[in-house]
């Protein structure tokens, strides 16, 4: 009996693990165990993938912003990848299984240029933020009219009350779109200002966050007349500002400021900047998310899509 009992205590042992194992493999397999993850993602009508440069300027972060709102309005969700020179994940968009593409491409090169070719053969709709390195009927342009960007300059400059402007625009690679459409920012420009505009000068700084002193302090040295100074890019206004402190041309010399930084706008109420241009980086976000859903449910949206420019001015001082 006892030999018995030793025989039948190890063999139930050996029943109870086998149908142990039964069970939990039967739990894992079965799809309604697994559903929970991924109907988390299965909730999403649409998928879409930002492009977006390596930076921690603030104008990204309320793009990014702005992005994950219209995910959340819209049912779908955003993803973003931060878009380099040396990244192969733009190439490889066009695998992805994404319903559609955002990119923000500071420069026109053969690479990005092919990558985006390869994404627009595969049918995905592609959304350009800014600056249009492509044209095609699957594509919308999402940003500021450069138009009405010289025109929003112009209207800062005149609230300086002066005439015979001579005024020194500083283009720069960071800011790809304005740099590109040069020509319509100053007929722009030039169009509001009209006979108060004496004489503009063009410059162009690079991606090096320190290049604008450089570029300031030739400029001044070459034309030391020069009323205002108007910007293109934060980081540009920012070292154009403490240039101007440290050569004691406070007053002397006016800055008309790109973005709204928060020490930008410091600096337009103590009268240092004379005021800002500013874009709208949530609207945009926004609006990319918007543009690609409507292609992806209607098959096409409007090419052009303007977010709009807004001023910053000395509230005490503007007219």
């Amino acid at each position: 009996m006892n030999k018995l009992f030793r025989l039948v205590t190890p063999l139930l042992g050996l029943v109870f693990l086998i149908f142990l194992f039964i069970s939990l493999r039967t739990m894992i397999s079965d799809p309604l165990m697994l559903s929970n993850q991924k109907a988390t993602l299965d909730k999403k009508s649409s998928q879409y993938a930002f492009f977006l440069p390596a930076s921690d300027n603030a104008f990204f972060s309320r793009l990014k912003a702005g992005a994950m709102e219209a995910a959340r309005d819209m049912d779908c969700a955003v993803i973003f990848h931060t878009l380099t020179p040396e990244s192969l994940s733009f190439e490889m968009a066009s695998y992805s299984g994404a319903n559609g593409i955002a990119v923000f491409s500071y420069e026109k090169n053969q690479r990005m240029v092919e990558s985006l070719a390869k994404i627009l053969k595969k049918g995905m709709p592609v959304v350009q933020i800014e600056n249009e390195v492509v044209s095609s009927p699957n594509t919308v342009l999402i940003g500021t009219n450069s138009y009405d960007s010289g025109k929003s300059i112009a209207k800062i400059a005149m609230s300086s009350g002066k005439g015979d402007l001579q005024i020194a625009l500083i283009y720069s690679d960071k800011n790809p779109a304005l740099k590109a459409d040069a020509n319509l920012v100053e007929i722009g420009l030039k169009s509001t200002l009209g006979d108060k505009l004496a004489q503009l000068y063009t410059r162009t700084t690079t991606f090096n966050p320190i290049d604008a002193e450089g570029v300031i302090y030739e400029l001044l040295r070459k034309v030391p007349d020069i009323d205002i100074i108007a910007l293109t890019d934060s980081n540009d206004t920012l070292v154009t500002i403490q240039a101007i402190i440290d050569l004691n041309l406070v007053g002397q010399v006016q800055i008309i400021g790109f973005g709204d930084e928060e020490s930008i706008r410091q600096y337009i109420e103590k009268g240092v900047v004379l005021g800002s241009i500013v874009r709208n980086p949530v609207e945009i976000g926004y609006r990319a998310v918007a543009a690609l859903k409507e292609m992806n449910t209607n098959g096409n949206t409007s090419a052009f899509v303007d977010t709009g420019i807004n001023i910053i001015v000395n509230t005490t001082n503007s007219r």
